[in-house]
């Protein structure tokens, strides 16, 4: 749901769902009014929802994301708000392009690591565990096995970086390899509606961490929170260059 609140779903013909944290999930808009509604999480959304499964629907779907991200509220007062176009990705920053719009997305990203607990909503249903398919410290992710390789822009790196030294350190000085349990997070949607105590794990979403490391007064993480926030604004601002300067994107 848009809230985060985490809901069952049938598998679809196409086979695209899984328990595994092998794929992501967008809610992507095809119109400018509309950027600031795109998110990219763990599961379907309620509507718009596209799947990124390998190299090839990552490129386009991430590249749609990040350009909702980047152009939302400073796109040209003349542009269409009715219509969002692909860019025009010339040749020789193409590479760079593409490891920046990776990376910008792991930053912001809403992935989450939630537990649907057995019979719930109706009886005899099984427990399902959702990971995180954008953790870059968990070898089985999305992320790891797909995207991690794909980074070659020293930008791009330095920020995949800190996100990584973030996940290390939340491990090593936190979770220690273990779930923690009753950690504040019992009023957040993705934990309110079950029975079970609410928890993080080493893989937890950034949006998780962070939200554990406010309410438990945590500066420690919310440190290196800052710095990631800073060379994600750089990453930002040079994926807009890109678009607007080089691939002439509203023009």
């Amino acid at each position: 749901m848009d809230n985060g609140t985490p809901v069952r779903i049938q598998q679809d013909k196409y086979y695209r769902m899984s328990n595994s944290p092998d794929r992501v999930w967008f809610r992507l808009d095809n119109d400018l009014k509309s950027c600031n509604k795109t998110r990219l999480t763990s599961g379907p959304t309620d509507k718009y929802s596209y799947c990124a499964y390998d190299i090839a629907s990552a490129k386009s779907l991430f590249s749609w994301f990040a350009i909702t991200k980047v152009i939302n509220g400073i796109y040209p007062v003349w542009a269409n708000q009715f219509d969002l176009w692909p860019p025009n990705i010339r040749t020789e920053f193409s590479v760079e392009y593409f490891s920046l719009c990776f990376s910008f997305s792991l930053a912001i990203n809403s992935c989450i690591v939630i537990k649907f607990e057995s019979n719930n909503p109706v009886a005899d249903i099984p427990e399902i565990f959702i990971d995180n398919p954008l953790c870059p410290t968990n070898p089985d992710s999305f992320w790891s096995t797909t995207l991690a390789n794909t980074i070659s822009s020293p930008l791009a790196k330095m920020l995949v970086s800190a996100i990584e030294e973030l996940y290390s350190y939340w491990n090593s000085e936190y979770c220690k390899g273990q779930f923690l349990e009753n950690v504040g997070l019992h009023d957040e949607p993705y934990f309110k509606y079950f029975s079970y105590s609410d928890f993080v794990t080493p893989y937890s979403g950034l949006l998780q961490i962070r939200k554990y490391a406010e309410l438990n007064g945590k500066t420690d993480i919310l440190e290196k929170f800052e710095i990631i926030k800073e060379l994600t604004k750089q990453v930002k601002d040079r994926i807009y260059e890109l678009l607007v300067d080089e691939f002439k994107y509203f023009e």
